[in-house]
């Protein structure tokens, strides 16, 4: 019923836990919580009525009616603050950090929050630690062509900025899978076409641009290298 990035999302919930899928869509991933045992106690949320009307409908097929709350919210403002684990998955970045900013009740360490975003992840990973939270680690999927990463994050308190290069792989680096590798070597070779383009500029700022894109997709290269030697030498 899953597809890879919504099982990684599952994957990264913890067991018992009381959950919240918000946007939930067509409740695949509650209804798979349900199925799995990984909780007793899940949330399906959405903001418009039809895509609930479609979670009612897929939560009735599988025989969880009763089992599973659903809930017509904009983000997180109608659900319980209790839930200790909260999925927000299949937007963009600037929608999650939204709504994820506007809830007070997830500024708390306890809780855990599995963000899958679409687009904008570096304005994501920069907005979570502008804000106070923390990045405990990544995921990253590959599907049908496309690369996606899972982040699973939690508050912390502390306010600070990152590097532009964080703010492109993040916590990737040491995840250590082969899909991680692939994700990486993508990211060096869009940041090394933009260069290209910017090279064949005639304006020096662009020029100069191309060489701090070129720079960072040479840190990245580092890392892969680095992180390479490091596993030989623990084999």
């Amino acid at each position: 019923m899953l597809d890879k990035r919504l099982l990684v999302c599952a994957d990264l919930i913890r067991k018992g836990a009381k959950v919240c899928d918000v946007g939930t869509d067509h409740a695949y991933l509650p209804c798979h919580l349900i199925l799995a045992h990984i909780t007793e106690d899940v949330t399906a949320a959405d903001v418009n009525p039809k895509p609930l009307e479609s979670a009612k409908r897929t939560i009735a097929e599988a025989g969880l009616s009763g089992k599973i709350k659903t809930v017509l919210s904009d983000g997180l403002q109608k659900i319980d603050p209790d839930t200790q684990d909260i999925v927000i998955a299949g937007m963009g970045g600037e929608l999650i950090a939204k709504i994820l900013f506007s809830c007070l009740w997830c500024r708390d360490p306890q809780k855990r929050l599995i963000l899958q975003p679409m687009t904008n992840i570096p304005y994501l990973r920069t907005a979570l630690y502008r804000e106070g939270f923390e990045i405990l680690l990544e995921r990253p999927v590959s599907e049908r062509g496309h690369f996606y990463t899972v982040l699973l994050c939690r508050w912390r308190g502390e306010k600070k900025e990152v590097s532009r290069l964080f703010s492109l792989i993040g916590k990737i680096p040491e995840c250590g899978t082969p899909e991680g590798e692939q994700h990486l070597w993508y990211q060096i070779g869009r940041l090394r076409k933009i260069a290209a383009g910017l090279k064949a500029a005639k304006d020096p700022e662009k020029r100069q641009e191309a060489e701090q894109i070129e720079a960072l997709a040479q840190e990245i290269e580092n890392k892969l290298k680095s992180r390479k030697t490091e596993t030989g030498e623990k084999k």
